[in-house]
């Protein structure tokens, strides 16, 4: 059994929920909670992140990275010339549009080693140049935060409902209303509310793509 789909048996056992129970936590289809517990299909970065929120994992814990109860830690310390790296972890999920109507790819990609200072639950690859003029460009690694509080005309990573879309966009919030705007003006800003759209994470780094 691939270890992602054995970690989803184990968080799901270990919560206590019914698979209907967790359906309707997690905001996600039967249908779909049978294939990702079969290992048939994984889940994408959406239902991953509902799943991790349900059953109070994180991401990392889900994709196979974080196990802390397997670690072994000998009481000798370390000879003094070996450092250990101030390093970790991140799932790479796809791509996340930076442009007008391009769906985002939430396929697992694979992993990314950033600075333990960078406090960041996954990487997405940027698809656009919507956010060319707060310096993210076509190709660009963005480091998304799920934890936050929200601050004025900071970059967040935005779903909208009504399309299953993804993107990056520098929010402001006037009452209920979210104006969700680029960072390019051949772009146009959108005004919405949270009925339309979710905010899925805020941007914390970026890493350019040098070619």
């Amino acid at each position: 059994m691939d270890i992602r789909t054995k970690r989803l048996n184990e968080a799901f056992h270990a919560s206590g929920l019914s698979q209907s129970e967790l359906c309707e936590k997690a905001n996600i289809n039967k249908g779909a909670l049978s294939s990702y517990l079969s290992g048939r299909y994984f889940p994408k970065q959406i239902a991953l992140e509902k799943l991790s929120s349900a059953l109070n994992v994180s991401i990392s814990y889900l994709m196979g990275f974080d196990d802390s109860s397997q670690k072994k830690v000998s009481s000798r310390p370390l000879p003094s010339n070996i450092i250990l790296p101030s390093a970790h972890k991140l799932p790479v999920m796809g791509t996340i549009c930076a442009g007008d109507g391009v769906v985002c790819e939430d396929d697992y990609q694979g992993t990314f080693i950033v600075d333990i200072d960078v406090k960041a639950d996954y990487c997405l690859k940027v698809h656009g140049d919507s956010m060319i003029g707060a310096n993210i460009y076509d190709g660009d690694i963005v480091f998304i935060s799920k934890s936050y509080d929200f601050v004025q005309d900071q970059i967040y990573a935005i779903e909208r409902l009504d399309y299953n879309e993804a993107s990056l966009k520098r929010v402001t919030q006037d009452g209920d209303t979210l104006i969700l705007n680029p960072c390019n003006p051949e772009y146009h800003a959108m005004v919405t509310d949270y009925e339309e759209v979710r905010i899925i994470g805020r941007c914390v780094g970026v890493l350019h793509k040098y070619v």
